[in-house]
């Protein structure tokens, strides 16, 4: 299989016969792997991205514990997700439909998924650009779900196949409590017998965050969240200078808002353009006039309830905690060791190292916002 033939199917599937080749660029992976996504230039100007993965791949770890069982499964959710976000025109990338009206494609053996390209640079981690991206994620948390938080990924017996093209009123995220809290919790338990000393002190931290979400979840609010949202996950203008738009919504969906934002808490901190890998990168120390922006941004969207503000330190922890389980199956039942496990397991420990103080700082500024938010003559935010 060749890149050719690959972006020949595509562009059939599309109906975008008329593109040049040479107005087709990858942008990520490769037809010799299960993954590969390309930017297309259509001849109206406008670009669009198509991501192809092979039918047959196994979803990840950080997915198939949470809803989707196979490709297709997650594919169909992440469209639903996009067309619920469509629906409310809410920023984000938009879902391209193939010749035949599909939000999921096929092409021989490759799945398929096109959404328009977002254009602009990513947000910088200044004060001013911050409180946008905390107003685009209350935005995001006030949107009304379904009362009874239906979701794509959720529908059908396990191992079940969704149809090609179909799609749910929405995707479930990554982070989803029903499977997340269980699915990190079997991580931890079936490596504790096996953990060396230096590292039972953070498989404890990360047993005590989630334990601590479980025993708040049945009190918190869902809402549809991003969790990735990031200075790098977010592209100044995409239509409108006055807003952002969050794009990279593979982890998307149905959740629990107090996660999405304790994540985004921390992501504030991490400089765009520098490699994630380098520990200058980490934040190490809380920046409090970055969560001073995000909090203050999202408090003028939607007000934080008193449990998620009860279990906000250890949402900005449960991310690191949901990643460290992972890390931990992986080291020490799939035998992945080295300095670069090492390396990724020191980056978890400064993030929880810094959590509690990230946590605090922002709600300092998330009640003292909704405080202002609750003058006389102050409109009411919607709840999530």
């Amino acid at each position: 299989m060749t890149d050719a033939v690959v972006v020949g199917r595509i562009l059939r599937e599309y109906h975008q016969r008329s593109i040049d080749p040479a107005d087709v660029r990858q942008v990520h992976g490769s037809v010799r792997g299960d993954r590969v996504a390309y930017r297309l230039r259509r001849p109206d100007g406008a670009f669009v991205v198509v991501r192809a993965l092979r039918a047959d791949a196994a979803v990840g770890p950080e997915f198939s514990a949470c809803g989707p069982a196979t490709m297709v499964d997650w594919l169909s959710s992440r469209a639903a997700t996009l067309t619920w976000l469509a629906e409310r025109d809410y920023p984000a990338p938009r879902v391209v439909p193939t010749r035949s009206g599909d939000l999921v494609g096929l092409a021989g053996a490759w799945l398929t998924l096109a959404t328009t390209f977002v254009a602009g640079p990513a947000l910088r981690p200044d004060r001013s650009q911050l409180r946008m991206l905390g107003e685009a994620l209350g935005w995001l948390h006030s949107l009304p779900v379904a009362a009874d938080g239906a979701s794509a990924g959720s529908a059908g017996s396990a191992g079940s196949v969704r149809p090609v093209g179909s799609a749910g009123p929405v995707g479930e995220s990554h982070w989803h409590p029903d499977a997340a809290i269980p699915a990190a919790l079997r991580r931890l338990d079936s490596v504790e017998a096996l953990l060396p000393a230096e590292w039972r002190p953070l498989h404890e931290s990360f047993r005590r965050a989630v334990e601590a979400v479980r025993q708040h979840v049945r009190d918190l609010p869902r809402a549809v969240v991003h969790e990735d949202a990031g200075p790098g996950k977010a592209i100044l203008g995409g239509g409108d200078p006055a807003r952002v738009t969050l794009i990279g919504w593979d982890t998307g969906g149905l959740g629990l808002p107090v996660l999405d934002l304790g994540h985004c808490l921390l992501e504030c901190h991490l400089d765009t353009g520098l490699p994630p890998g380098q520990p200058e990168t980490w934040p190490s120390q809380p920046g409090d006039e970055r969560i001073a922006a995000v909090a203050e941004g999202y408090a003028t969207q939607r007000p934080l309830g008193p449990a998620e503000l009860d279990v906000l330190p250890d949402s900005v922890r449960f991310g690191t905690a949901f990643t460290g389980a992972i890390l931990f199956e992986q080291a020490l039942l799939g035998g992945v060791r080295g300095t670069s496990m090492d390396a990724r397991l020191e980056r978890l420990a400064t993030r929880l190292a810094v959590s509690e103080a990230v946590a605090d700082r922002a709600a300092h500024h998330l009640t003292g916002a909704r405080k202002r938010y609750a003058e006389p003559g102050r409109p009411e935010a919607a709840g999530a």
